[in-house]
């Protein structure tokens, strides 16, 4: 186990030490952006249902302006299902997902 982190509402969100190689391995930009996940659930800007599976997949922007990659919108996916709450994904992006605001 990774960590675990909070979310705005205070809700145990799973980092597994696998979701933070699948996020490193596929998007190499967050590499120097880990401490923006955990302050991305914790104030996100933004939440928005995932449009391919808008029951149980949230998504947390937040604008981070000066990263070293730009100013760049920081987007974590989380898994809700059963109680259990897990990061799925993250990386920076120039733009927030179009889909159902939360």
């Amino acid at each position: 186990m990774r960590a675990i982190l909070l979310d705005y509402q205070g809700r145990p969100i799973r980092f597994p030490e696998e979701r933070w190689r699948h996020i490193t391995a596929n998007h190499p930009e967050m590499t120097a952006m880990e401490e923006t996940i955990a302050e991305t659930l914790l104030n996100p800007d933004q939440i928005r249902r995932d449009a391919t599976d808008p029951a149980t997949v949230r998504l947390y922007y937040k604008w981070f302006p000066g990263t070293p990659y730009g100013d760049k919108w920081v987007k974590v996916a989380v898994k809700l299902l059963n109680g259990d709450a897990f990061v799925l994904t993250a990386l920076a992006t120039g733009s927030v997902k179009r889909s159902e605001g939360i």
